[in-house]
């Protein structure tokens, strides 16, 4: 199945229609199934200024429910890596691990960058923690209101579509946030791709 691309310039892209309505149902009824904890900000680090949301980090644990979800996301993903292979001529064959986002009225993620997990890079390559290259985030459902996502830099607010994926760089070029949801409940997934 041939997949189209929104493209809103500077390497923010929108993969649209890439899960189905009814598979992302299905996800957020497994997710709500579950214990969302408090969404950090690094790793081990949280702060409900920034980021207020929950976050159910999923696992790749074969034949678990978590697992299955995550391996069903992440063949999703396989289309957009051939994507951005096709569109860049690079190769982002890794994808970390992904995770379900839900936030409530009043909830959101402030202006942050995707590519720095611990307080400096020299920690995170003595950890082993591969950089972030590219970034994934999936609408799973699009009805509520607010919880954008706005690039300030581009000048770029995209607002989500259920069973869209967008795609932009994870690096320091493209600081976004999820803008607070007004009304009803927002639910993503998201993943990074690194070479």
């Amino acid at each position: 199945m041939e997949h189209t691309f929104k493209d809103f310039g500077n390497d923010i892209l929108l993969v649209e229609g890439l899960l189905e309505p009814s598979l992302c149902q299905h996800i957020i009824e497994i997710a709500e199934c579950c214990q969302f904890s408090k969404s950090g900000i690094l790793i081990n680090v949280v702060d409900t200024d920034v980021r207020n949301g929950g976050i159910l980090a999923l696992n790749d644990e074969e034949g678990s429910l978590q697992g299955s979800t995550n391996q069903l996301l992440l063949n999703k993903i396989k289309v957009i890596q051939q994507l951005l292979f096709k569109h860049y001529g690079i190769k982002f064959p890794h994808a970390e691990v992904c995770s379900i986002l839900r936030y409530l009225p009043g909830q959101n993620y402030k202006r942050h960058v995707d590519n720095l997990l611990l307080t400096s890079r020299f920690v995170e390559l003595a950890n082993g923690i591969p950089t972030r290259d590219i970034s994934i985030v999936g609408y799973l459902n699009d009805d509520f209101e607010g919880g954008e996502t706005f690039f300030d830099r581009q000048n770029t607010k995209v607002k989500p579509q259920t069973g869209s994926v967008l795609v932009f760089p994870a690096y320091y070029t493209h600081p976004h946030q999820a803008l607070p949801v007004i009304r009803g409940k927002k639910y993503a997934f998201t993943s990074w791709l690194f070479h």
